[in-house]
């Protein structure tokens, strides 16, 4: 999922339930400026993990990692992460 170099572009936060708070951060990349991509950060003091990889504008289907594809957060994440993307 890492294509080169990436720009952050924002970032937006979930609750993903027992008042766990994650934060998700979306990024461009400077190889390709249609490809995004979305990690998360539980605040643990780790490198972010990946989520996901996607267009925008859209062409191509969102590339979720195993651990978020079919999750019930998955369409909300994707729908503010595309909006930051849009924005910018």
């Amino acid at each position: 999922m890492d294509e080169g170099e990436w720009i952050y572009l924002g970032e937006f936060t979930r609750g993903i339930g027992m008042r766990t708070w994650v934060r998700f951060l979306v990024e461009r990349s400077t190889a390709d400026h249609a490809l995004h991509r979305i990690r998360y950060d539980e605040g643990f003091g780790r490198e972010p993990s990946p989520v996901a990889t996607f267009t925008e504008p859209a062409g191509t289907g969102t590339a979720w990692t195993p651990a978020w594809d079919g999750d019930q957060l998955s369409p909300g994440i994707e729908s503010d992460a595309r909006a930051i993307a849009k924005r910018k």
